[in-house]
């Protein structure tokens, strides 16, 4: 990996923070297989729909996110598709921990 300057790592760090929320994780696990309306991942997720807007809304000011109009009807997707990826190394490596765990509580059995 090159040698970021401070500003890039401080604009990764805020990303990230973005990301360490569960509710705004749950949302983008949605958005990330297709386009939804907020009233659909108000369906999918039981989060009221203002929580819903307001999650969106902060992802779309990052640029994580980005919603298309049809009509009456305004739809949102990830805005950058190696953003599941992301989440898929995330849950991989998790895994991964939990077979390591498994395997040494067996051992230790």
């Amino acid at each position: 990996m090159d040698r970021l300057s401070k500003q890039a790592l401080r604009i990764i760090a805020d990303r990230f923070k973005l990301l360490s929320s569960s509710t705004r994780l749950e949302i983008l696990q949605h958005i990330c297989r297709a386009e939804k309306t907020v009233t659909a991942l108000v369906e999918l997720t039981g989060f009221k729909q203002a929580n819903v807007s307001k999650q969106l809304s902060l992802l779309g000011r990052a640029g994580l996110v980005r919603r298309r109009v049809d009509g009456n009807h305004v739809y949102y997707t990830a805005a950058d598709q190696r953003l599941p990826q992301l989440c898929e190394i995330m849950h991989e490596e998790l895994r991964t921990r939990q077979t390591e765990l498994m395997a040494s509580l067996e051992d230790n059995a």
